[in-house]
């Protein structure tokens, strides 16, 4: 296995915010997990990446424990795609792609030509080539979403943790970028990792699904068999409803969005 989260409590000061955490995730899988604003999503990928230190169970990437690796060779197992980018200087965007490979770089060196070329091609995989020498905080939020996912594609690790990476991307980019790292994970043989909020994403581009609700695992497996009415409807608090359409697509909707409320109009 690429990633061993086992039985792991974290928090922040001494109160946890997520309990008893264990899942595992192979190479060529894409694991989408959910749940609920605050449910724990984010400082679970912060624990995952070893930025917020384990009150218990332990986080094994590639085999090895992740208290025994520095950040070196952290980032050589595992890249993160951020929910919130914002840079302090006005760096190109091609700079902020190669920034990611900070690791495979000498101290005081600069990127050689082969880096270069090899950025230039992520972002023409992610199809935003033409953007190479725009200013990154001159983008629209999600024009920005699109540069740091070529950054945690061009850092090239078996392990991608992915928070919210839908977030500002409109209707169609939501689903190009989900379809992207859907045939990347099994041309690469990565593993993946996505914070994500909608369902149908989930359904559609992931082999496994994790859901989490007040810190805890509520349910976990294949997506196909674990996306249900009861699931769905216990973690995201609503009452969810998984429907088959006639032409056979998979569609997940909360039952009161078939009951619009009257509104009284006075002319």
């Amino acid at each position: 296995m690429n990633l061993v989260v086992d039985n792991i409590s974290a928090g922040y000061g001494k109160t946890p915010v997520v309990s008893q955490i264990n899942f595992s995730l192979g190479p060529g899988r894409i694991c989408a997990l959910m749940g609920r604003n605050g449910s724990g999503k984010t400082t679970l990928l912060r624990c995952i990446n070893g930025i917020l230190p384990l009150l218990a169970g332990k986080v094994s990437l590639m085999g090895k424990d992740i208290n025994h690796l520095d950040r070196p060779q952290i980032a050589k197992r595992i890249s993160v795609v951020p929910q919130v980018n914002f840079s302090p200087f006005s760096f190109s965007c091609t700079d902020m792609v190669m920034m990611a490979g900070a690791a495979r770089i000498k101290a005081w060196s600069a990127p050689c030509e082969s880096e270069k070329q090899k950025a230039l091609t992520v972002m023409a995989e992610t199809g935003i080539d033409h953007m190479a020498h725009r200013s990154f905080n001159s983008l629209s939020g999600g024009e920005r979403q699109l540069v740091m996912l070529a950054r945690g594609l061009f850092q090239d690790t078996p392990i991608m943790l992915l928070d919210e990476p839908n977030s500002h991307l409109d209707f169609a980019n939501q689903h190009r970028i989900m379809a992207l790292m859907q045939k990347l994970v099994k041309k690469r043989n990565i593993s993946a990792l996505i914070t994500l909020h909608d369902p149908n994403l989930a359904h559609y581009y992931c082999d496994e699904v994790i859901m989490l609700k007040k810190g805890q695992v509520i349910a976990k497996g294949e997506t196909q068999t674990t996306l249900t009415d009861e699931v769905l409807s216990r973690v995201l608090g609503d009452n969810i409803q998984c429907d088959i359409t006639q032409k056979g697509f998979f569609v997940v909707t909360p039952k009161q969005i078939n009951s619009t409320p009257k509104i009284k109009v006075t002319v």
